[in-house]
């Protein structure tokens, strides 16, 4: 997982919503169905749609492709992000932090933030620990 789009609330009628676009989805749920981890339930609806499938030390063709992304869907986002229901509409960012390194940064175009705030969409970036595959 590297880039993906992440729509959510409590109350959010999934069925309806998904009815609302075709965009291919990564996957959906439902409040009260049961998660991953044994014994726990969702407690809201969503669904996330994979929107760049770079390397997690790709951030800046992980951000080319989700231009590209909101510049191709930018009406049916903005829809999306303004449903009944939706209470979080994200653009997460899956960010390589390799041992050692004292500082990382990620840049974020200003036509980038343009477009994501545009369709209604916050951003955030997870940084996920790796080691260097030649140690």
């Amino acid at each position: 997982m590297s880039c993906l789009l992440r729509i959510s609330g409590e109350s959010l009628d999934i069925d309806a919503l998904l009815s609302l676009h075709s965009l291919p989805l990564d996957r959906a749920w439902k409040k009260g169905e049961p998660r991953v981890l044994k014994g726990k339930f969702h407690l809201d609806s969503g669904l996330n749609i994979l929107v760049s499938d770079a390397n997690l030390d790709q951030i800046t063709r992980q951000i080319e492709e989700a231009t590209n992304y909101l510049e191709l869907n930018a009406p049916v986002l903005a829809k999306i992000s303004a449903f009944p229901g939706v209470q979080n509409a994200t653009l997460d960012f899956g960010i390589a932090i390799y041992e050692g390194h004292v500082a990382q940064f990620s840049f974020f175009p200003a036509k980038f933030i343009q477009l994501v705030a545009n369709a209604g969409i916050s951003l955030e970036v997870s940084h996920y620990a790796c080691c260097n595959e030649n140690e």
